[in-house]
């Protein structure tokens, strides 16, 4: 119980900091190195005593195929309506760079999955939570990990509750992280009206 209290803390500050660093001292890059670094430190060590710990994380092969398979309608229905909304008020091609990111993004969005469902959503179902909570805890991090850009954040919010009701019932964070990219993508060339790949590199100082 103190293990899974303490991953959801470390996780929620781990949020928090990386807005005052992305938002407040433009230092996000060195941020999250130093972030990978530490968990990947800690991660490493449970995985050493505990072999069995991929499986509890949502790491798992054994029930890929239902876990895609529940994922894919809510993917499939998302996916349609994102694109209803951009043809009724025009349509716009993503740039051919939107395929870097449909490529890269699924990492980065492998890495905020676990963090909600491994971290947050497994230990709050652990500590005794009920479901419909743990989800709705866990979609309200998620939304205001992406503050102060508020449209995002609420569409994240909604996201990140689908996901934890999906991630809860089959355990396999990895066509979520899938689902996640992609969507993610569309949205935010098709909704957000914005690209990426060019913020990525104005947000680092390079040019693309």
């Amino acid at each position: 119980m103190r293990r899974a209290a303490g991953e959801i803390a470390a996780t929620v500050a781990t949020g928090g900091l990386y807005l005052f660093f992305e938002n407040v001292v433009g230092l996000k890059l060195p941020f999250l190195a130093l972030c990978a670094l530490c968990w990947t430190g800690y991660l490493l060590r449970r995985f050493a005593r505990e072999p069995g710990i991929l499986a509890a994380w949502g790491i798992r092969r054994d029930n890929l195929a239902r876990a895609a398979l529940l994922c894919l309608p809510f993917f499939a229905l998302l996916a349609l309506l994102l694109t209803g909304y951009r043809l009724a008020l025009g349509w716009r091609t993503p740039p051919a760079t939107s395929l870097w990111i449909f490529g890269l993004y699924p990492l980065w969005a492998f890495l905020q999955q676990f963090a909600l469902q491994a971290l947050v959503a497994s230990n709050l179902d652990r500590l005794g939570l009920k479901r419909w909570g743990t989800a709705a805890v866990t979609a309200v991090l998620f939304g205001l990990a992406h503050a102060p850009d508020w449209p995002l954040a609420a569409l994240c919010a909604g996201a990140g509750f689908l996901w934890a009701c999906l991630f809860l019932r089959e355990r396999n964070i990895l066509p979520l992280a899938l689902s996640h990219a992609w969507l993610g993508t569309l949205t935010y060339y098709w909704v957000l009206e914005r690209d990426p790949w060019r913020e990525f590199f104005q947000g680092s100082g390079l040019s693309p």
